[in-house]
């Protein structure tokens, strides 16, 4: 009876407690030195081709099951001597590794071998590996299988720690992504009825607002009440009080440089919720003519649960590394963009970030997220 309700439960929430064959994943931005912005979008879109193919794409921004993708060029055959500018054909590996945003456990991973023509650079090598993937290789599908698979074992045998983490999401008012955390706690596992019990609990959070019509209809005599008050100068000196309670201001955004001879403000920090992406706009000035290049870097971030982000999640290139050198001629307003990626809950504040800007460090306190 009890595996009935939780069906109907499961159909109604849309989001709840799914079988083995239910887990889907989201597609995290693949990472790699020298890699280009234009490889790393054609990877995400395949592979978003390739899970939507076999069923097991999600679309939800709470997802907490995703896979990290890497891609390399392992070796390259000429047909002309070895000279690498006429390279042909590349070969080279993706590897997926099916994983958690929230706990970052590893479930299972796998490496796939690509070959695809290639007519000189290693950008070119790996876009022509990328298109010859097909969405149709049972390697895919097996994975995917796999994955749902050594989830359900994972759950199985950590069903404590699972328990214990979806009620700190459920403590932080992350309802979502707590759902989405219980979705593979299936019926076989120890922990399943303290599990399906936390799901309910979570779910009457994310039901509709409650009901206060019946209050209106309690107060049924505003006849009675209208009799009583009649004494308009008597009202009008009782409501003396024009100072209405603030609420308090939330704290303004400091930022604090290391160097004399660095200058540094904030022009901007917009969240993009469809690319899971916050970009904060900067502008600096060395004014150190002694000086004519250095480093770009996001070294810290904690967002507004306290959380100290993983160096995936930073980047100083979009969807790059968190490190870049450039030209920083004296005395030019230079202006630079940073970015959040792959964040597992919307940042309303930024909560604390640390930069580093040629040879000096800006600390940044309260940043404030637009969405």
């Amino acid at each position: 009876m009890k595996k009935i309700l939780l069906q109907i439960v499961f159909f109604l929430s849309a989001t709840i407690a799914m079988a083995q064959t239910d887990i889907q994943f989201s597609i995290l931005k693949a990472e790699a030195d020298g890699m280009s912005a234009s490889v790393t979008n054609a990877l995400d879109l395949k592979l978003r081709q390739v899970f939507d193919r076999n069923g097991a794409g999600a679309a939800d921004l709470y997802n907490v099951f995703a896979i990290e993708p890497t891609i390399s060029v392992e070796k390259i055959i000429s047909t002309k001597d070895g000279v690498v500018l006429d390279v042909p054909i590349a070969q080279g590996e993706l590897v997926l590794i099916a994983k958690n945003i929230i706990d970052g456990a590893e479930y299972y991973s796998t490496s796939i071998e690509l070959e695809g023509e290639s007519l000189g650079s290693k950008d070119k090598a790996m876009k022509s590996m990328i298109k010859g993937i097909k969405v149709t290789d049972p390697a895919y599908k097996q994975f995917i299988n796999t994955a749902r698979k050594k989830i359900e074992e994972y759950y199985s045998t950590n069903c404590a720690f699972i328990l214990q983490k979806a009620k700190a999401l459920y403590n932080q008012q992350r309802y979502k992504e707590a759902i989405s955390y219980l979705s593979a706690a299936t019926a076989n596992i120890p922990c399943y009825d303290q599990a399906y019990a936390l799901q309910e609990q979570i779910l009457a959070k994310l039901g509709t607002k409650p009901d206060t019509v019946i209050v209106e209809k309690v107060v049924e005599k505003p006849v009675v009440v209208e009799k009583v008050v009649e004494k308009p100068v008597v009202v009008e000196k009782i409501v003396e009080k024009p100072v209405p309670a603030e609420a308090p201001a939330a704290p303004k955004c400091e930022i604090t440089i290391s160097m004399n001879d660095l200058e540094f403000r904030i022009l901007s920090c917009k969240g993009e919720p469809t690319q899971r992406r916050i970009t904060i706009k900067a502008e600096y000035v060395n004014q150190n003519v002694n000086i004519a290049n250095g480093d770009i870097s996001l070294d810290v971030v904690i967002d507004d649960n306290g959380k100290e982000l993983p160096r995936e999640n930073k980047a100083v290139i979009a969807n790059g590394s968190s490190y870049e050198w450039i030209s920083m001629p004296a005395r030019v307003n230079l202006k630079h963009d940073f970015y959040i990626v792959n964040y597992d809950h919307p940042i309303e504040t930024i909560s604390y970030m640390k930069l580093k800007v040629r040879n000096g460090y800006v600390e940044i306190r309260n940043l404030k997220v637009d969405w």
